[in-house]
């Protein structure tokens, strides 16, 4: 299996580690890291469409702010736990989906909204298509992992502030709309 991972000043080369990361990260953790950024990009379409009907997903916010923190280098390399975060995600867009169905929301139509893994070998897999280099024109590419880094940044702020038991629906709304929320991977 092959990772491209760049997130940190320890990259191999300075250019980004390929085989394994030189913070001891595998393939298959930085695989399922960014299947995991994949899928909060769709929570996050769920949970601005709900917005949009005045109804606040506390659960979608809690879910985004603790996966992007999840997904800081060095923060968590536990591969079980990207697994069951993974389905905790696929679970939370059941319930975000049934809401939006019931107030007679047209979803859109994307492999974004609705891809689906039963097993880890299933999520791996779908992580080979959906990396960081998925996106070819480097300028576009470059732009969307600094956006994610920025909110990964503001995640890690919001989890420490939700410790403390201090939390702001807004700044849910700033992950949500702050470039999470886009459609096209390429």
């Amino acid at each position: 299996m092959n990772m491209f991972c760049y997130q940190c000043q320890e990259a191999s080369k300075g250019t980004g580690c390929e085989i394994k990361g030189v913070c001891g990260k595998t393939p298959e953790v930085a695989g399922l890291q960014d299947l995991l950024i994949y899928q909060i990009k769709g929570l996050a379409h769920y949970a601005m469409a709900l917005r949009a009907l005045n109804i606040e997903s506390e659960a979608a916010g809690q879910f985004i702010t603790e996966s992007l923190f999840m997904t800081i280098t060095n923060a968590n390399f536990d591969y079980e736990r990207f697994v069951s975060r993974i389905r905790e995600g696929f679970k939370l867009r059941a319930r975000l989906k049934a809401i939006l169905l019931e107030n007679k929301v047209e979803l859109p139509r994307t492999e974004l909204l609705s891809w689906t893994a039963v097993t880890a070998q299933d999520m791996e897999e779908t992580a080979q298509s959906i990396g960081v280099l998925a996106t070819g024109n480097e300028d576009i590419r470059s732009l969307r992992e600094l956006v994610v880094y920025g909110l990964k940044g503001i995640a890690a702020y919001l989890e420490h502030a939700s410790n403390l038991g201090y939390t702001d629906q807004a700044v849910d709304r700033c992950l949500y709309s702050g470039g999470i929320s886009g459609y096209n991977r390429r």
